[in-house]
């Protein structure tokens, strides 16, 4: 089972990331994140045996997640892909918190830490054909706040070329 650990938007910000999404395409080009895929990734989880199900099911019920904010006010790109994203220009301090800790209850489990740094994103756009740095600025500058309570385990399934997310667990 493909899973991931991921904070979700609340029905108004996904409204406001669509809305900014579709802006970005008219300009970059790519297709459009669909709304119920929106989120923002804590902990990907990979290819993950049947049999730990039970055990991360619990984990997740059990992980006290603190309320916290993340400013979204900055788009970036990942060239591979063409990956188009709405991040931070500064640090937020609550969700680093919440990703050390949520990584330290993981590595109890067996599940290490990504080798890469956190860099809270949340994807709006694949495949964008135009993500140059003049093309970026081009964009409406965003300025949302994503208030979140609690963490999902989600199992990614590909169905008719997509993939496609479930909420299998939440936290407290």
């Amino acid at each position: 089972m493909r899973l991931f650990l991921a904070l979700r938007p609340d029905p108004a910000l996904v409204e406001c990331l669509a809305d900014l999404a579709e802006q970005a395409r008219r300009r970059c080009g790519g297709r459009v994140v669909p709304r119920a895929s929106l989120h923002l990734t804590l902990a990907f989880l990979g290819e993950v045996p049947e049999s730990r199900l039970d055990a991360l099911t619990r984990f997740t019920e059990a992980f006290s997640c603190r309320p916290g904010a993340w400013p979204l006010d900055r788009y970036g790109r990942f060239r591979r892909g063409g990956i188009l994203w709405l991040g931070s220009r500064q640090p937020a301090p609550a969700l680093a918190a919440l990703y050390q800790e949520l990584h330290q209850g993981l590595d109890e489990l067996g599940l290490a830490p990504p080798p890469r740094p956190f860099l809270p994103h949340v994807t709006l756009l694949r495949h964008a054909k135009h993500t140059a740095p003049a093309a970026l600025a081009a964009l409406p500058r965003p300025a949302l706040t994503w208030r979140y309570t609690q963490m999902e385990l989600i199992h990614s399934r590909a169905m008719d070329g997509r993939r496609h997310y479930h909420t299998l667990a939440r936290s407290r």
